[in-house]
């Protein structure tokens, strides 16, 4: 197993070593018939135009029915998206249309069709400039018990939010009506202020911030709006978990395609079986995944932390001191013995279709704003704050941090490179790459 690489950070000029990253160039704006939204203008990390080869064995490629997509070039071929939904169901195929699963009997499928409901074209909360992914996991819902202050307490749904970087429990669907869903408000609220619902919940977490509104309705009165952003009084009543863990999403659709069915599982397995075997570094730090296979695991304290509204604005300003402060949470230190080992987990998770089948196998990674580079010497291209953050003893910042970096045509021989290239060294692999988001929402583009 390879051993741990210092990270490279994108540096432009002269003195960028031209065979390990390229300039990344974005375009001001992104054309679309739907939507504009906007893309960040120099993102800040190096590209390597080809994945590395394996250094290990892996599993080879399976046959599939479908031809995969070999000839286009992937880049530009993520749709935008402002905030990427995730709600855990436990199992890793759906219907064709998720939605239609609202009548399945179980409360994550009132959830999705209910969110779905309200956000989709003619829904309460539609706006064609805020385009809100919605996917069913194979996460389990918290096997944790929910507090009892009524035994018509209704069950509750876990859901995830990207780039928020946020994890959210109980959330109760629109159809078990007012009464239940301000019954679940004490789940969720530590005042048990307003309802609780999902309503509340797309207003204080899924609308956009105020400055982050469509030109468009610069001229719309103030109601209107007020409407049409987010609501920092029905975010405070919910609690959510910050996620500073990395998450690695994989299409395993097979009820909407059969390549993704496919090369969904296999991906999920592979990911897991390289991260688990790979050796710790030279100060005995290691990637671990959740000891279940739906398990999900946002930080290792996995402890409320309350609600934080407009977390997603502010992620990235927010990296100064509390960079310091906080960057190492995302290890755990077992700590029992000198031999104990920091490690850091790495959420693998299974999910419902995203676009772009023809390119199985399809992979989002998510780094969290507070996550950090392993590092055992630091390189030539170090971004300056690292220098700081070796004085201090704290490893430097993540160069892909609160960024969601989307790969298709994904392969088992391509595993090692995304975990190294990208998971550990924030570098990210041209020939795979389909797009990204980053903190601020902005669309990421080469």
């Amino acid at each position: 197993m390879p051993r741990l690489r210092p990270s490279i950070f994108f540096v432009s000029g002269p003195s960028a070593s031209a065979t390990a990253s390229r300039p990344c160039l974005h375009s001001l704006t992104l054309s679309s018939s739907r939507r504009s939204i906007s893309t960040a203008r120099h993102p800040p990390f190096a590209v390597l135009e080809t994945c590395p080869e394996p250094t290990c064995p892996c599993r080879s490629a399976p046959k599939l029915d479908l031809e995969i997509d070999r000839k286009q070039n992937l880049n530009g071929s993520m749709s935008p998206y402002a905030q990427h939904l995730i709600v855990s169901t436990g199992q890793s195929d759906w219907t064709s249309r998720i939605e239609d699963e609202h009548d399945n009997g179980t409360s994550w499928g009132q959830v999705v069709g209910d969110f779905k409901s309200l956000l989709g074209r003619h829904g309460e909360f539609h706006d064609p400039f805020n385009n809100i992914l919605i996917n069913t996991s194979s996460f389990t819902p918290s096997s944790e018990p929910e507090p009892r202050h009524s035994r018509d307490l209704v069950e509750g749904v876990d859901a995830l939010i990207f780039p928020a970087f946020r994890r959210f429990r109980h959330l109760a669907p629109l159809a078990r009506g007012r009464e239940a869903t301000t019954k679940s408000t004490v789940l969720t609220s530590p005042a048990g202020a307003g309802s609780g619902g999902l309503k509340d919940f797309v207003r204080g977490y899924l609308l956009p911030e105020p400055d982050r509104l469509h030109p468009i309705y610069k001229d719309i009165p103030e109601h209107e709006r007020a409407a049409k952003i987010r609501d920092a009084t029905a975010a405070s009543n919910f609690h959510s978990w910050p996620i500073v863990n990395p998450t690695i999403l994989i299409c395993s659709h097979h009820q909407r395609d059969s390549r993704c069915g496919t090369l969904g599982p296999l991906l999920h397995e592979e990911f897991r079986r390289y991260i688990n075997q790979r050796k710790p570094d030279e100060q005995g730090r290691k990637l671990v995944t959740p000891q279940s296979p739906g398990n999900f695991i946002a930080s290792e304290n996995d402890g409320p932390t309350g609600s934080e509204p407009g977390v997603q604005g502010s992620i990235l300003e927010s990296l100064g001191q509390s960079l310091i402060d906080t960057t190492l949470s995302s290890f755990s230190n077992t700590n029992a013995s000198a031999t104990s080992s920091m490690q850091a987990h790495v959420n693998v998770g299974m999910i419902s279709h995203v676009g772009g089948h023809k390119w199985a196998g399809n992979v989002i990674v998510y780094i969290p704003p507070t996550f950090t580079t392993f590092h055992g010497t630091t390189s030539n291209h170090q971004h300056p704050s690292s220098d700081m953050s070796h004085a201090s003893g704290v490893p430097p910042p993540h160069p892909l941090r609160g960024m969601g970096i989307w790969y298709g045509r994904v392969e088992p021989r391509h595993i090692e490179g995304i975990i190294e290239q990208t998971v550990m060294s924030g570098k990210v692999i041209g020939e795979l790459f389909r797009g990204g988001i980053n903190a601020y929402g902005e669309i990421l583009r080469l």
